[in-house]
Order: C-alpha cells, then sequence, then structure tokens
C-alpha cells in the first residue's frame, strides 16, 4: 500500500499570501500540543494509552467524522478545489443534517506539500475550519467550509471497506476511552493488537507507540500478530524501525527468531540486530562476519556498523580491511565514521589508510574520524600523512593539523614549516592558506 500520509499543509494565516505564491508549510504545532497532554486522557493512574497519533488528532481537530469522498470541484485553473465528502460516521463536532451527511473540505493546489484528496479516497479526516482569505472568498462559491488538519495523518486511508469497518471500530473505542476513564490495561492491549492488524501504516506505527509497553507472555495469538507485522514487506521503511525498536525496547524475547528473519532494508535488519542485542540474544559473532563478505554493499556496511558498536576495539581487525579498500564508497563511510565513534587510537592505522588512498569526500570523512579520537596519537598521524602518500593528501593533511584544537599540534607544524620537502606545503605553512597557491 502507498504511504499515503497527506502531510501538513500549512495554517491559516499563510493562506493570506497570493495564491499564486507558493505557501510556507507550517509546522505541526497542534500536534505536538497535544501530544505534550496526551498523560491526561486517562483519568485512572492505571490506564494506558494507546495510538497517541489518533488521541491528538482527535484533540486537535473540530470535526473527526469517517466518510468518502463523493466530489472533487475545481476552480481558478485548479489552483483550489471543493472536495464534498459524504459522512458515515461523526466523531466529533457536528455536521450539516442530512441525508445525506456531507462536509465541504476547501483545498489549495497550488504551494503544499500535501497531495489532493484522491477521487473516491475513503477514510477517517480530522478537519479545523477553512480560513476565510480573500483568494478562497473571491474564488469559492459563497459557503461554510474545512479543512484538513496540517498534522501528520490527518487523513488516514482505507483501501477496502473491511479496512474501513476496522477503522471505524478503533476511532469509537479511542473516543469512548477519552470521553471516560479511559481505556484500562487489557483495553489498551486489544487496541494495540488492532492496530498493529491495520491496512494503513499510519495506524500501524500508532500501533508500535504501544508494543513497547507491553507486559510478558504473549499469547499465541498475539506473538502471531507481531510475527506477522514485522515481517510485512510492504510496510514504509520508517513504520518498520517503529515496529522492530519496539519489540526491542518491550524484550519481547519470543519475537527473537522473527528478528533474526528480517535481512532487508538493512536499516530494519540493523536495527532488528539491535533489538536482539537488547534481549540478550544477539547474532553471534560468526553470522555478523559473513554478513562483512555478503555481496550486498548496504549489508556488508550494517554488519560493519553492528561489530563495532557491539564489539568496540576487537572488531578492528574485522572491520579494517573493509574500511580501507571496500569497493562500495558507502562501505568505506561507515567504516570510517563507526571507527571516528569509537574514539580509540586503535582505530587510527586503518583511518590513516582510508585518509590517503580515497576520493575528497571520504578524506574528509577520515580527518574528522582522525579528529575526534584526538590526542598525540591522532597529531603523529596526521604528521606522517603530512609526508607521506599522494601530494593533495599530504596538503590536506596539513590545513588538518593547522585547524584542530590540539596543543600537540603546535611543534609539529613549526616542524614541518622548515623541514618539510615541499616548498609549496612550507609556504603554506608559514604563511597561510591565503598566500597558497
Amino acid at each position: 500500500m502507498p504511504d499515503s500520509l497527506y502531510a501538513g499543509a500549512g495554517g491559516a494565516s499563510d493562506l493570506h499570501r497570493s495564491p499564486r505564491r507558493p505557501r510556507r508549510v507550517a509546522p505541526p504545532i497542534v500536534l505536538r500540543f497535544a501530544l505534550c497532554f496526551l498523560p491526561l486522557v486517562a483519568a485512572a493512574p492505571a490506564s494506558a494509552t494507546p495510538a497517541p497519533r489518533l488521541q491528538a488528532l482527535l484533540k486537535a481537530a473540530r470535526i473527526a467524522v469517517a466518510g468518502q469522498v463523493t466530489a472533487i470541484t475545481p476552480y481558478d485553473d485548479d489552483r483550489a478545489a471543493v472536495v464534498t465528502v459524504g459522512v458515515d460516521e461523526v466523531f466529533k463536532g457536528t455536521v450539516p443534517a442530512g441525508p445525506p451527511k456531507l462536509v465541504s473540505l476547501a483545498e489549495l493546489h497550488e504551494g503544499v506539500s500535501r497531495p489532493p484528496l484522491p477521487a473516491d479516497a475513503r477514510g477517517l479526516f480530522f478537519l479545523r475550519p477553512a480560513p476565510r482569505t480573500s483568494f478562497l472568498t473571491r474564488t469559492l462559491p459563497a459557503g461554510s467550509y474545512d479543512e484538513l488538519l496540517p498534522d501528520f495523518g490527518a487523513f488516514i486511508a482505507a483501501d477496502s471497506p473491511a479496512e474501513f469497518t476496522r477503522q471505524r471500530g478503533i476511532l469509537q473505542r479511542i473516543v469512548k476511552g477519552i470521553s471516560g476513564a479511559g481505556l484500562d490495561a487489557a483495553a489498551a492491549r486489544t487496541l494495540t493488537f488492532d492496530l498493529l492488524a491495520c491496512d494503513n501504516p499510519i495506524l500501524v506505527e500508532d500501533g508500535a507507540a504501544g508494543v513497547a509497553d507491553l507486559k510478558q507472555p504473549l499469547s499465541d495469538d498475539e506473538t502471531q500478530a507481531l510475527q506477522t507485522a514485522l515481517l510485512r514487506t510492504e510496510l514504509p521503511e520508517r513504520v518498520r524501525l517503529a515496529l522492530v525498536r519496539s519489540v526491542g525496547d518491550a524484550k519481547l524475547s519470543a519475537l527473537a527468531p522473527t528478528l533474526r528473519k528480517i535481512d532487508a532494508p538493512p536499516p530494519v535488519m540493523e536495527a532488528a540486530w539491535r533489538a536482539l542485542d537488547a534481549m540478550g540474544d544477539g547474532l553471534p559473532q560468526q553470522a555478523l562476519e559473513e554478513r562483512l563478505a555478503s555481496r550486498t554493499g548496504s549489508t556488508r556496511a550494517a554488519a560493519l556498523r553492528e561489530l563495532l558498536r557491539r564489539d568496540g576495539v576487537s572488531a578492528i581487525a574485522a572491520v579494517g580491511p573493509l574500511t580501507i579498500s571496500d569497493p562500495d564508497p558507502e562501505v568505506r563511510r561507515a567504516g570510517i565514521d563507526g571507527l571516528g565513534e569509537l574514539k580509540r587510537p586503535e582505530g587510527l592505522p586503518p583511518l590513516a589508510q582510508a585518509f590517503a588512498g580515497n576520493t575528497t569526500e571520504l578524506r574528509q570523512a577520515a580527518a574528522r574520524a582522525i579528529v575526534a579520537i584526538g590526542g598525540e596519537q591522532a597529531v603523529s598521524t596526521l604528521e606522517r600523512l603530512a609526508t607521506t602518500g599522494p601530494q593533495d593528501s599530504q596538503r590536506y593533511a596539513v590545513v588538518v593539523l593547522m585547524l584542530i584544537d590540539d596543543p600537540h599540534k603546535t611543534a609539529v607544524v613549526e616542524r614541518l614549516g622548515k623541514t618539510h620537502p615541499d616548498e609549496h606545503i612550507r609556504r603554506l605553512i608559514t604563511q597561510g592558506p591565503e598566500a597558497h597557491d
């Protein structure tokens, strides 16, 4: 399913600008503000707060409905449109009495980041009054209009009647919980798994937020539901990462076999390895080293990062060769950055080789890693690089030495200014970059 997010379309004040000029997208302040108050939803301390995004959208919206787009009427060469939504259920606010019950949405098509609502779109709509700008007043027929909230997920699409029914049931329970004493732990747990079973990735991600609060043991049905969700390859990477991290945070060891099955995309695979580590059930050393020999560069990079993160200095012998000479520059970059983050002098030898034998971009990354390690050994490494290897590499090593904030550099720079065999580099040191050709 496509990741239909309909992300923010700007606040009311933006519509006072000329309609022919791009609008600046307003940050989703309402959603962030509402999230701050989510703990107040439940009156009882034992009550849980699942589905944080849906709850925040409900709080921010003036009207929340389930319905379907029945008509789209463009105006002013499709710079604006009136979108008519047939309402099946009202969760918050009031809509004009039917039949049929309809709400009219004002939609701007210039300079917005949210795509227009498609014809026949069906799902959940979270609305606020549309601004009364001169452009809308002049362009649209007289009437009262609403618009989607600018927040992420303000329209949640349902691609089938069954999904539409599921969405309505979920929102009914959330509304009931907000209007009463919240949802007790059992109801919140059930809601979390119902969200995870949804087709729309926005709702799955909202369900992932509740996974970290699950307590062991899981029932067989719950285990199966999480296994299915973790292996849904059609979900956006962002959502899969949220699921994997939540399982790791909750230390749901029953899901360890499923986490080991995740082998793509590399960021999700890497998150699965970290979740396994959090459970005390990380991949064996041999399994990670085998992935260092993968034909896929992104897999090699992920294994390299995991080995450095998990094993530290003892991993340098395995990852050093990839940092120096892997055919994929992204793998070399992962090794360079990982050694820099390690901040141990044992990482300086492979970084020195990566510095001397790489492109300008990777040489700069290696320089940053060497500086991050710092200390007398890092300065000595840069001194060697300043007198060996390609001439452009030597010049750059000298520049790095001149710029770093390290007391060990002073004597080294002075010595190089007198003894370096290259006249241009000596002049660079003694007269500064401005005098160097």
